[in-house]
């Protein structure tokens, strides 16, 4: 991919995102930066920056895709009370799992977990004194 400031805007918000941002998300962090962006610029660019493996897209069902700038390997959960998107790190990769379970060459897979994440389980279950 050739340079591209807006790109790399773009590319930065993701990283520094303690969550995981939708488009709409990014793009309202961006404009600080560069005003002049438009919606379209930043959905091409995050869709570029994940094709090329910079970022990672995660399918949320019902809402519009987040966006991950960790790229080793995970899963995510989707909190049932605050919707937030929440990594989980299993021991091994869940495709090799499968694999071995099917004797068959898995190419991907999506899979998203629900719950609640740990603040919302804390709201819901405060601690005795």
């Amino acid at each position: 991919m050739k340079y591209s400031r807006q790109r790399e805007l773009i590319r930065e918000a993701v990283e520094r995102s303690t969550h995981h941002p939708t488009a709409d998300a990014i793009y309202q962090e961006v404009r600080k930066k560069e005003p002049n962006i438009s919606l379209a610029t930043v959905y091409r660019n995050l869709n570029q920056l994940a094709d090329n493996g910079i970022i990672r897209r995660v399918a949320v069902p019902g809402e519009p895709e987040h966006f991950d700038h960790t790229m080793a390997y995970h899963e995510h959960m989707i909190c049932t009370q605050c919707g937030c998107v929440v990594d989980i790190w299993p021991e091994k990769p869940l495709y090799e799992q499968f694999e071995a379970l099917s004797e068959t060459g898995i190419t991907g897979y999506d899979l998203i977990l629900h719950g609640l994440c740990r603040a919302c389980a804390d709201r819901n279950n405060p601690k005795q004194d």
